[in-house]
């Protein structure tokens, strides 16, 4: 039987029926992968587009082998969160920001030190004298390895940062002496504390504006005067107002406003630059490499508020300070007043390691004048005690060589009655009684004379070994200020540091300062006091004793009566 005929057309036709459309098979079978599961949600597609891509950016060894185990983590992969987008943000870590300070702190000290190397010794006797001299550093590094002999001192990378801190101090400011005085806590940030003496020009400068201050200024003069006569015009011309205007009824007199009788004292003057608690002048920073703040001057009132405070600092030197009685300034001014009563408490050393500068006894000085704050300096014949002598119970070889600070919060007693005194002398009057200076300790006194604290000794002796004796460091400890430490060797090397909280020892019955009695508005007498009303019979006796007395008869008087009636009779 024959095929019938085609048309090229539908011959055409049957051959594309035939032949296989492969973009429309690709396509069918993508379609077919990507069907998701109810279960899942995920489709083979996707899984094996995951699987290749984890492939191909590992490269595993035996990928054949271990197929099954890759696509198995790859499922797992999608169990957890996925965190690609935080890969590409860099955190730099927190201390970062201290290294590169302390790096910028490096390079400076030894730029300086290269270009000092460098010089011959005349042009560094010539740098010298330009820029006032070197500043002398004390060798923390050294210090820190004896207190470290006695169980106290800081980390030695902390303490080789702090030294060359202390030495960027002495190339930045003008000081001629820097020495480290210990490190205070905070509850956000610690403190680390320089203690310096300024240059002699620096000091000069300081102490011409501290006169200056003092110093009332003619322009403050002129203007009191100006004011003065334009408040005596004002009254003038209120005065012609009132005449001027109708004369109104006068109200009734009011008894007098009581006024207050209370007088606040004498403020206490401050001590001038260089002198007392303000001998020394000292540095903060809160990491080593960042630059050093210059703690202002403290005040009198300032101490005095400051030992009836007990609080932690925070780092931050502009804290507000909220204590009761109120405390004038901020944090820093508060770390600077702990600062000085740390200083003139736990200042000690062996005795003879410091001398006087003119070889005078502190009790032929005037105290009055200001002349009782004596300079003293490292005794260059100082030999040493043994190990023994500085171990004596008694610390009789202990000294004080801090300056103590009276109640006044000055080292100088200063008298409040000696301006009232001359112009009372003018005016030939009694003047008030006199003051008994205020004494304390004198400088260079022994440990032995320091008050007990709870029963305990003031300071603590303490051996670093007894195995080598001839190594052995003697440190002391102090009870009054727990932190404060010193030691001293049979040698010639002694220091004293402070390393603690800023805070005095205090019992365990300790209250804080309570509010005073409000002061009397008035003076007690009947005018003011409550008293019980009288009754109405007390006050009919009282109406009853206070009547008039009665008029006495007149003799006569019946007489003229009569005289009256037959009078009017006659005239009837």
């Amino acid at each position: 039987m024959t095929q019938p005929y085609m048309c090229e057309p539908e011959l055409i036709a049957a051959t594309e029926n035939i032949l296989p459309d492969l973009n429309n098979d690709l396509i069918l079978a993508k379609n077919f992968l990507k069907q998701q599961s109810a279960a899942t949600g995920d489709s083979l597609y996707d899984h094996m587009v995951d699987l290749v891509h984890k492939i191909l950016t590992t490269k595993p060894p035996d990928v054949v082998d271990n197929f099954e185990q890759y696509s198995w983590g790859v499922k797992l992969d999608k169990f957890r969160p996925n965190f690609d987008l935080l890969n590409d943000v860099y955190l730099a870590p927190p201390q970062l920001a201290t290294v590169r300070l302390q790096e910028e702190m490096y390079r400076l000290v030894a730029s300086k030190s290269e270009n000092m190397d460098a010089m011959d010794e005349e042009e560094q006797e010539l740098d010298m004298e330009e820029e006032g001299g070197k500043a002398r550093i004390a060798d923390l590094v050294e210090h820190n390895y004896y207190f470290r002999e006695g169980g106290y001192g800081l980390p030695a990378s902390e303490c080789f940062a702090l030294f060359i801190a202390l030495k960027m101090l002495g190339i930045k400011e003008p000081v001629s002496n820097v020495r480290f005085f210990g490190k205070i806590f905070g509850t956000k940030q610690n403190y680390y504390v320089a203690e310096t003496d300024l240059t002699l020009e620096e000091l000069d400068r300081r102490i011409r504006e501290f006169e200056m201050k003092d110093m009332p200024g003619e322009g403050e003069d002129m203007e009191d005067k100006e004011e003065g006569a334009d408040e005596h015009k004002e009254l003038e011309g209120e005065g012609e107002a009132v005449e001027d205007k109708n004369k109104e009824p006068v109200p009734p007199k009011l008894p007098p406003v009581p006024e207050p009788t209370w007088q606040p004292p004498p403020p206490i003057p401050v001590e001038r630059p260089g002198q007392g608690v303000k001998k020394k002048v000292y540095w903060v920073c809160n990491v080593p490499g960042e630059a050093w703040t210059c703690l202002p001057d403290v005040t009198p009132d300032q101490i005095r508020v400051a030992r009836l405070t007990v609080r932690c600092m925070t780092g931050d030197l502009e804290t507000e300070i909220q204590t009761f009685p109120p405390f004038e300034g901020t944090e820093r001014n508060y770390l600077r007043a702990q600062i000085a009563r740390i200083q003139a408490s736990t200042s000690i050393s062996p005795q003879g390691f410091y001398t006087f500068g003119s070889g005078e006894e502190e009790e032929d000085i005037d105290m009055e004048e200001g002349m009782g704050d004596m300079a003293f300096n490292p005794n260059p014949f100082y030999r040493g005690h043994t190990i023994k002598d500085l171990l004596d119970p008694d610390m009789t070889y202990w000294v004080h060589h801090g300056r103590h600070i009276l109640q006044q919060g000055r080292t100088i007693w200063w008298n409040p009655n000696a301006g009232m005194d001359e112009a009372l002398e003018e005016e030939d009057d009694e003047g008030p009684p006199p003051v008994a200076p205020e004494t304390g300790p004198t400088l260079m006194s022994p440990l032995s004379e320091d008050g007990r604290v709870e029963g305990l000794r003031a300071w603590t002796a303490r051996k670093s070994t007894l195995l080598a004796p001839e190594r052995a460091v003697v440190t002391m400890r102090s009870n009054v200020w727990p932190g404060a430490v010193a030691y001293a060797t049979d040698g010639k090397n002694s220091e004293c540091m402070y390393i603690g909280w800023g805070l005095k020892f205090q019992p365990p019955n300790f209250s804080p300062l309570q509010l005073p009695r409000p002061q009397d508005e008035y003076p007690v007498g009947p005018e003011v006091m409550e008293m019980q009303d009288p009754s109405f019979a007390d006050e009919e006796a009282y109406r009853i004793a206070r009547l008039p007395p009665p008029i006495p008869e007149l003799p006569g008087e019946g007489a003229g009566e009569g005289y009256g009636e037959e009078g009017d009779e006659e005239e009837d």
